[in-house]
């Protein structure tokens, strides 16, 4: 890759951890527009949401540093897309939508901003990351 697009990289990476964030929030202050949510639910899409949206936020500011929080954003954004079946909250069809909606972008996100950190190491350095390397036997 020339030199030239690695700032396109930096955007992406820059671009969806902003996303993360904006999703994070958004599933957090979801329980105020369902009020007759369960207490579970409530607390279940709070607690995701603000960790969604502090982990965006790391990955925002150190996205080299905090490669491995992508992982654990594609697991809450997993969460997001079981917990209105796992929670029984399924019969609310707006915040169970709402739910797999954020939960799918959150792992599209975290995703594609893992992709433009590695690809952008590779780039920038000619050498593949330490922890992407596959070991091999012999």
């Amino acid at each position: 890759m020339e030199p030239s697009k690695t700032p396109v990289i930096v955007d992406l990476m820059t671009a969806t951890s902003v996303f993360t964030v904006l999703a994070g929030v958004w599933i957090a202050l979801t329980p105020l527009f369902a009020p007759d949510l369960s207490s579970y639910a409530a607390t279940s899409d709070v607690v995701t949401g603000v960790a969604v949206a502090v982990l965006g936020l790391l990955r925002l500011l150190r996205p080299r540093r905090t490669a491995a929080l992508a992982v654990v954003l594609t697991l809450l954004g997993a969460w997001l897309v079981a917990a209105p079946f796992v929670l029984g909250y399924g019969h609310h069809p707006g915040v169970a939508w709402n739910n797999v909606i954020v939960g799918v972008l959150v792992v599209m996100f975290s995703g594609v901003s893992a992709a433009a950190m590695l690809s952008s190491v590779r780039h920038t350095t000619g050498k593949v990351p330490p922890t992407s390397r596959a070991k091999v036997r012999s």
